[in-house]
């Protein structure tokens, strides 16, 4: 019998040889529209596949593999390298040993048994180019793509027992995935998240229908198999999972008042407008006419979704929002919107709900209040109802960009203070240009100081930081050199940041007394978030006491800016030795440095030496720890939250951008560039 025009042998060869390991076990299913069953075939290479297709009629069929690593055993069932139909047995979930492919189908709705139109499959493109942009700025590997014939498929390399446990972190990661980007147009498939679902065979046609100039039928094939197909880690697959917030958000009504919470009446109070509002499966999705954060971010491309257990999300695809979640958007709107003083009784609050965090002093020794005239409002000692009382608000975190310091510490908290310290030439200002960069990109304030730096120096490193990649080139004048490739780059670089960073002036000296106070009022008239000081030995503490309790005495002082400007304050502290492997009490200075500080962090070049010492430090081998092959390390000694330590991340450092990142392949997409959702199509490659 004939099937030609049906299948393209070469395409179903690439597809076996991109989804299976040589030897590996997969079933294959044609399902005939005519036929109630399928007819079923174990095979385990693409030769002996494409020779049974000519046993088997094609027309008006569609062939289907599953894609799981299949247990082996299933290889001596009887339809064993042929097609058969009515057959004992054919793939359960309990076949499954393990899941190796994350399989998201974007299918654009329309009539059932229809095959799609061409303007239908140009929306699932653009949709599937969304989606993948996204899990890539959110530390997905690239994945395979495809097309079905009538829809657009992203595969990701995943490495997961078939457990309960993954199953439902598949099925997870396939709901958000669908609350976020499903609409009327396009829809993220949620069922295919069993171990044993099948997936389009590329390569073979897809016979949806009748076929029309309207309707088509089409090939499938895979078009883009990135160079090197890497694992996405299953954390990076949880934290997807988990996107969802606000399990029980507090309510809104004008009033304050604590019943269920109305998102529309929240929207409407807010001037919050939605373009469309979508209900699927349980959540209602609000397509916001303009992002809360951008207003540049315009439909579709930012959401609030409301689960029908309550729970409220926010996703905005453009990276500069990234991170961002409903309780920001909250809190955008209504700063006190997570302060639970408001359902207490007011003759219990004293004076306390008056009291502004943003004018409060930090006390610190030698600045204590007179106990002899306690204020009426401010008691000498507390009940638990006036510690109750006290509103401060929620605890927010600043995203560093280093990923597993986000994830480990939520990012670097406001109000506190953190100290970085690490032997010369180990990277520390290169770390700290790059979370402010990050801080930035997050739509966060930045004021720096950088005592060892002309303005100048300064920039051409934080230039070539925020270029990234795609607009650096090598130096005519020095060999191994990398500049940013154009003015326009730069000036479009400046404009992004402007309003969003500022660089203490130099030639006003160094004096700390007098910087304490140019950053604090800096601080209050730019909202600042984020305070860097680099560093401590290029200041004059200006003191007349011992050296080891003026540095004491600075580092309460940031502790007081911290806290009344309600900033993070992150300063750099040079070891008191040139060499080995630094802990936590080699920071210069006295032990007070380390006590008193929030966080604590030292980066380490990942050299010999430090193979030694960490090996002979910790009692194990550093790989038991550290990534092989990556460029410098940045330990976490202390997280007075979380109670991190002795927590080593690998970094890998780029020298023409002089980025430190978190993979090899990783490029993270700053808020100056043109967004990649807007870039051209190429021709060959619908995302």
């Amino acid at each position: 019998m004939s099937n030609a025009g049906l299948f393209i042998p070469q395409e179903i060869q690439k597809t076996v040889g991109v989804l299976f390991a040589p030897g590996q076990v997969f079933e294959s299913r044609v399902i005939v529209n005519d036929k109630k069953r399928p007819l079923s075939g174990y095979f385990s290479d693409a030769d002996t596949l494409v020779k049974a297709f000519d046993t088997v009629n094609l027309r008006k069929s569609n062939v289907y593999v599953t894609l799981q690593q299949v247990d082996p055993d299933c290889y001596a069932r009887s339809q064993r390298d042929k097609f058969m139909q009515n057959v004992k047995a054919s793939t359960s979930d309990t076949d499954i040993l393990y899941y190796y492919w994350l399989f998201i189908d974007l299918d654009p709705e329309r009539k059932s048994d229809t095959s799609a139109s061409d303007e239908q499959l140009k929306d699932a493109f653009a949709r599937a180019k969304k989606v993948a942009t996204y899990l890539e700025n959110n530390g997905f590997e690239k994945p395979v793509k495809a097309i079905s014939g009538n829809g657009a498929h992203l595969l990701y390399r995943i490495n997961l027992k078939n457990t309960e446990e993954n199953v439902q972190l598949i099925k997870k990661c396939l709901e958000v995935l669908d609350s976020f980007f499903s609409d009327e147009k396009v829809k993220i498939d949620t069922v295919n998240f069993n171990p044993s679902r099948v997936c389009k065979l590329y390569g073979t046609l897809a016979q949806k229908g009748s076929s029309s100039a309207k309707n088509p039928y089409r090939m499938s094939r895979i078009f883009d198999v990135p160079e090197n197909i890497k694992v996405t880690p299953k954390e990076v697959l949880l934290r997807l999972a988990s996107m969802v917030v606000d399990e029980q958000p507090q309510s809104y009504t004008p009033a304050q008042t604590y019943e269920h919470f109305d998102i529309e009446t929240f929207l409407s109070a807010h001037g919050i407008g939605y373009h469309k509002r979508i209900w699927r499966d349980g959540v209602t999705k609000y397509v916001l006419d303009h992002c809360p954060f951008n207003h540049e971010h315009s439909y579709p491309d930012s959401s609030i979704f409301v689960q029908s257990n309550g729970a409220i999300g926010f996703t905005c695809l453009h990276n500069s929002c990234r991170g961002k979640t409903w309780k920001d958007v909250r809190l955008l709107f209504e700063p006190d919107a997570y302060s639970h003083a408001d359902k207490l009784d007011n003759d219990i609050l004293l004076g306390w709900e008056k009291h502004n965090r943003a004018k409060e002093r930090y006390e610190v020794p030698g600045d204590i209040l007179d106990i002899d005239n306690p204020k009426e409002d401010n008691p000498i000692f507390l009940s638990m109802k006036q510690i109750l009382a006290i509103k401060e608000p929620d605890n927010e975190y600043l995203p560093t960009g280093i990923e597993s310091v986000d994830v480990t510490m939520k990012g670097l908290q406001k109000g506190s203070v953190s100290v970085l310290s690490g032997l010369r030439g180990a990277a520390k200002s290169t770390v700290l240009s790059q979370i402010m960069l990050n801080v930035i990109n997050s739509g966060h304030n930045v004021i720096c100081y950088s005592g060892e730096l002309s303005s100048k120096n300064f920039s051409k490193w934080m230039l070539l930081q925020a270029a990234g990649i795609h607009h650096v080139a090598a130096s005519n004048r020095f060999r191994n050199s990398w500049v940013v490739d154009s003015d326009e780059t730069r000036i479009k670089i400046a404009d992004w940041m402007d309003g969003h960073f500022w660089l203490f002036n130099n030639s006003y000296g160094n004096k700390f007394s007098a910087l304490a106070k140019m950053l604090q009022r800096q601080a209050n008239i730019v909202k600042a978030d984020f305070i860097v000081l680099d560093n401590l030995m290029a200041l004059d503490l200006d003191s007349k006491s011992d050296k080891y309790d003026a540095q004491t005495q600075f580092v309460w002082e940031l502790k007081n800016i911290a806290k009344v400007c309600n900033v993070h304050v992150l300063f750099v502290a040079h070891p008191r030795k040139a060499s080995g492997f630094l802990r936590l009490n080699d920071i210069s200075g006295s032990g007070n440095i380390a006590n008193i500080v929030d966080n604590a962090f030292i980066i380490h070049r990942n050299n010999t030496d430090f193979d030694k010492a960490i090996t002979d430090y910790l009692g194990k081998k550093k790989s038991q720890y550290i990534a092989d092959g990556c460029d410098n390390v940045i330990e976490i000694c202390k997280d007075r939250e979380n109670g991190t330590q002795d927590f080593f991340i690998p970094l890998w450092f780029e020298p023409e951008t002089k980025r430190l990142k978190n993979r090899m392949n990783e490029y993270v997409h700053l808020g100056w560039e043109p967004d990649i959702n807007d870039s051209d199509d190429d021709n060959d490659n619908p995302f």
